[in-house]
């Protein structure tokens, strides 16, 4: 198997990257300005555009067993990919100084970050702790599945009410290299930081121009621990320190916050390793980050054909998102518009000056209006309709109908002040430390604050105390006052130091990103969408992102703005305390990486990719039933099997064949929507499969859910008594043995299609 992983792997970045090349000369055109032509972003384009026309094409009806449409698509790609290269979209002189420049960061930052993460998957490889289960039933359900829209694999006939659209974008490739998922399912966790750094490796160098500084904090901000750790850890008072480095000071590390809820970043996610959809969509949000910021800073080719393009991937991204975290589509949202909004606009008349030089300031204020309002709404129909198109063709994909409104945050649930520094610490203290020497550091580009824009920064202060004044008016009182003086310190102060005072469209994006995510801090302590976990939970996540970024490219302004004006003891300063954190960081990392490399669950350790290469030392006849399903059935068939309690035992093998099951964890598919009078009755039907001797009572289950195959070994006899073995042994116009291992056997029911 460790063979099965190497070969795997090479094929699976193989894959990658003949996408990533193949869209390249697309991306490179639509971003003539970018320093790399956009080269950071063609990683997660290639899987975006490759696997969106995949589930296009499977929405269509034309998806069918042998995946054939699959590699039709991935030929058509490289096709599309060798034109445009001799269209000269980017052309051979430019590609080769494009890779002499750009190669070695963009690939090395790509290929460590997956290589580091993967090296951990090797040593930590099973999926079986966590919300694995679900995930890996989702993945293994979206390789054997050709039909949209999907229905919920732990409650079949049940439309799937959950966002899926990155684990199905995974499964294309899986379709497309025939890699197990139980392998693929680590390369993709390994592949997701590799992705993510690329992306934002792309970010920091529209933002800073500058390569090595790019790709080595893109890896910090992939890697980034939070000061938590490091908390927990020093303040243990066990004094041996492999006792403090374990997998439940990982664990407390994200729950600070007031329970239910709880803050996850970046590292720890992809460490923990759940293939959620919150952490699939990472790279997603981060290349829409970068896309926005090419728009941003390139306002002069905005009626260009291909600023249109550009316009138009950004908001097939953006849409995309609805359908892989729903949060993500909303917050990041928030970002795009205030970037189109703001974004440099040229004007479209030069206004007359008087005889003394000055202009006219009333048709000044004209030519600017008409010009902004122009653009504006080019922008927004471009970027809105490709969205909003996405967000319908995703609907036409499911069922899912999110429930429930918005609400009010109670005082018993917000987090105060020190609580966030505990989580956030690292960006929100070096965001005031940057923005304070960038204040004061002298600049040639420094201009003196207009009386408009303190008044404009006392607005913003305004705004941002708004929604706590709003909640007290409601009667609910202790407001986390701590967080919102913070926040308006940070939007106000931003505004004023990177976008008032200095000219630069870069320092301006900072600025937004910057003050976003304080205002959003607010937004998510006093309100909650949906539910208060989720809410917090997903909104956070977005505020990391947007604080590292933020942190790390003003932290770097304020270094350069040193240099330049020959302060070399205050810079020296200055990197010593960025030092001194980055220090922290990388401890606190490694700590994480300490505890689940070491993590000890009670399984045979095994130094694989495989995911699934523990379970026969564990569960042999479990794993001899699931190689039999995998090998002889193609396609969607519906197994029954033992139902129970969450993070325990129960759909083992769904999990593992992505094989419909009656009934998963419970807690989950009311989650997803199940309703609670269907829950008792699944339950039911299970029992009555397993313990009832009424044949026709059982074959009216059988036939309510569609039964193909019934599971029976340990873990049913375990959790059904008494058993009705009699029913399955003398029945065979019923149920026919197909297999047997030890005390394990699959039934095939007379319901059966499969050969």
């Amino acid at each position: 198997m460790q063979d099965l992983g190497l070969i795997s792997f090479l094929i699976w970045l193989a894959t990658l990257e003949a996408l990533s090349f193949a869209v390249l000369p697309y991306i490179a055109w639509m971003a003539p300005n970018a320093p790399d032509r956009g080269y950071g972003f063609s990683k997660v384009c290639g899987v975006f555009v490759f696997s969106g026309l995949c589930w296009l094409l499977t929405l269509g009806g034309l998806a069918t067993e042998g995946n054939r449409i699959i590699y039709v698509t991935f030929i058509a790609m490289l096709y599309a990919g060798y034109r445009g290269y001799r269209a000269k979209l980017l052309s051979k002189d430019d590609l080769r100084e494009l890779l002499r420049r750009y190669a070695i960061p963009v690939e090395s930052v790509f290929l460590g970050l997956t290589l580091f993460f993967g090296i951990i998957r090797l040593c930590n490889p099973e999926i079986f702790w966590g919300e694995k289960p679900m995930d890996s039933t989702f993945l293994n359900f979206f390789v054997r599945n050709n039909e949209l829209p999907p229905q919920d694999p732990w409650a079949v006939g049940s439309p799937m009410s959950y966002y899926y659209l990155g684990i199905y974008f995974i499964a294309a490739i899986l379709k497309l290299t025939g890699i197990p998922v139980a392998v693929g399912y680590n390369l993709a966790m390994a592949t997701l930081g590799g992705l993510i750094g690329a992306s934002l490796f792309g970010v920091l160098l529209l933002l800073t121009r500058k390569r090595s500084f790019a790709a080595w904090a893109a890896v910090l901000l992939v890697i980034a621990s939070d000061p938590e750790v490091l908390r927990l850890f020093f303040f243990d008072p066990d004094p041996r320190w492999y006792r403090k480095a374990h997998f439940d000071t990982f664990w407390a590390s994200t729950r600070v916050f007031t329970s239910p809820s709880f803050l996850e970043y970046t590292s720890w996610s992809l460490l923990f390793a759940d293939l959620h959809a919150h952490v699939i969509a990472i790279p997603f949000t981060v290349t829409v980050i970068g896309l926005a910021v090419l728009l941003f800073l390139d306002g002069k080719s905005r009626y260009s054909v291909h600023g249109f393009t550009l316009r138009m991937l950004l908001g097939f991204m953006l849409g995309a998102l609805f359908g892989m975290n729903t949060w993500d589509f909303i917050t990041f949202g928030g970002v795009v518009g205030i970037l189109m909004v703001t974004a440099r606009v040229p004007l479209f008349w030069k206004p007359p000056t008087y005889e003394d030089g000055t202009p006219s300031l009333g048709e000044t204020a004209l030519v600017t209006v008409f010009s902004r309002s122009v653009a504006f709404a080019w922008d927004a129909l471009i970027v809105g309709a490709c969205a909003g198109f996405a967000v319908y063709l995703y609907n036409l994909g499911v069922s899912f109908r999110p429930s429930g409104g918005w609400g009010w945050v109670y005082d018993q649930e917000f987090n105060n002040f020190w609580k966030l520094l505990r989580v956030l610490g690292y960006w929100m203290v070096g965001t005031l430390v940057a923005i304070g020497v960038v204040a004061f550091a002298p600049s040639p580009t420094r201009r003196s604050i207009s009386v408009p824009a303190y008044l404009f920064a006392a607005l913003l202060v305004v705004a941002t105390f708004l929604a706590p004044l709003l909640s007290v008016s409601k009667g609910i009182g202790h407001q986390p006052w701590g967080t919102v003086a913070y926040a308006a310190i940070v939007v106000a102060v931003s505004y004023l130091v990177l976008w008032a005072r200095h000219g630069s469209d870069e320092k301006k994006a900072v600025c937004i990103f910057a003050s976003f995510a304080a205002f959003l801090v607010v937004i998510l302590e006093i309100f909650f969408l949906l539910d208060r976990m989720n809410t917090l939970f997903k909104g956070y996540m977005a505020v990391w992102m947007l604080s590292g970024i933020s942190t790390v490219v003003a932290l770097y302004y304020a270094s350069q703005m040193l240099k330049a004006s020959g302060r070399n003891v205050a810079r020296s300063a200055l990197l010593s305390v960025v030092s001194v954190a980055i220090g922290m960081i990388i401890l606190g990392t490694a700590l994480n990486v300490w505890a689940v490399v070491t993590i000890d669950r009670g399984l045979k350790r095994i130094y694989t990719l495989d995911g699934l290469a523990w379970l026969p030392y564990k569960f042999s006849e479990d794993a001899q039933v699931i190689q039999w399903l995998n090998n002889n059935v193609d396609g969607i068939a519906t197994i029954v099997e033992a139902q129970g309690d969450g993070y325990r035992e129960f759909t083992r093998i769904a999990m593992h064949t992505g094989l419909p099951t009656v009934l998963g964890w419970e807690h989950h598919v009311r989650q997803r929507g199940l309703s609670h009078e269907e829950v008792p009755q699944r339950k039911r039907a299970i029992q009555a499969i397993y313990t009832s001797d009424d044949l026709e009572l059982t074959k009216r289950y059988l036939a309510q859910y569609g039964i193909d195959f019934v599971i029976l070994g340990d873990v049913e006899r375990a959790n059904y008594r008494p058993l009705a073995l009699a029913k399955f042994e003398e029945h065979p116009e019923v149920f026919t043995k197909v297999a047997s291992f030890g005390n394990t056997a699959i039934y095939k029911t007379y319901l059966s299609k499969v050969n």
